[in-house]
């Protein structure tokens, strides 16, 4: 059965889980922002809710107990009910790559989150897809991307992504320094607070490896950090890297 929640809100999200606690804790933290919810159990009877309502929003389980993931995302790109609204995929962290290829050649456009996620991360990121225009990139703007640092949102061409506290830090050092080798030793004194001469090189290496995979995520598979072994890294920035402004409310 699909249930829905909070009736007075005028901007509805589906979300699209099997497991029962993390469709509950998913529609909790929507309804503390001020969002209606409708639950479905798997990706039928996500199907079948559309004869119920029309969401402006989804957050789906790309998990493989669902059914295919491929299947959907191309039903929710072509029927025309739902197609182009904002949709979220959740997955484990090592699973996001390759939810992200399968959207890539679905068209889809939306957002990655990894499970388990915090409650502002997932609320921030459905806020942001809500309120961003979704018009295409410009042809050829494989590197285009987005930082803000104050949501720590990173927006790239084939969605959008949430980074931790760390890799935020780590992607506005690099965004900063242009294209040029940094030294592992830099990223140890400016990103990570050592005293310089401190600090394990292989934390970079972990946090840098995060921070590689959703960059890969957001821009469509490319890959903009160049690791030079333990001696360095370069930040292959575009022409259309930027760091969102902060807007006044």
């Amino acid at each position: 059965m699909v249930s829905r929640s909070n009736q007075l809100s005028t901007t509805t999200v589906l979300v699209v889980f099997r497991q029962q606690s993390v469709a509950n804790w998913i529609g909790e933290c929507l309804r503390e922002a001020g969002y209606a919810v409708a639950a479905a159990k798997g990706y039928d009877e996500a199907v079948r809710t559309l004869g119920v309502i029309q969401p402006d929003a989804a957050i789906v389980s790309g998990s493989e107990t669902e059914g295919d993931i491929e299947h959907f995302l191309a039903w929710l790109d072509h029927d025309p009910r739902v197609s182009g609204i904002p949709t979220v995929l959740v997955g484990a962290s090592k699973s996001q790559a390759a939810l992200a290829d399968i959207a890539a050649r679905k068209r889809f456009r939306g957002g990655y989150l990894s499970w388990p996620s915090t409650r502002k991360d997932l609320q921030l990121l459905i806020k942001d897809l809500l309120n961003t225009d979704r018009q295409t990139p410009e042809s050829g703007a494989g590197g285009h991307l987005v930082l803000d640092p104050p949501s720590r949102i990173l927006r790239g061409r084939a969605g959008t992504t949430i980074l931790s506290a760390v890799e935020c830090r780590l992607a506005e050092y690099l965004i900063s320094q242009g294209r040029r080798s940094i030294p592992v030793e830099d990223l140890l004194t400016h990103v990570f607070d050592f005293y310089p001469g401190d600090g394990n090189p292989d934390l970079v290496q972990t946090h840098i490896a995060s921070l590689r995979q959703k960059i890969r995520i957001v821009t469509g598979g490319r890959d903009l950090i160049r690791v030079l072994g333990k001696r360095g890294i370069i930040y292959h920035r575009s022409r259309n890297t930027a760091q969102q402004q902060p807007q006044s409310s």
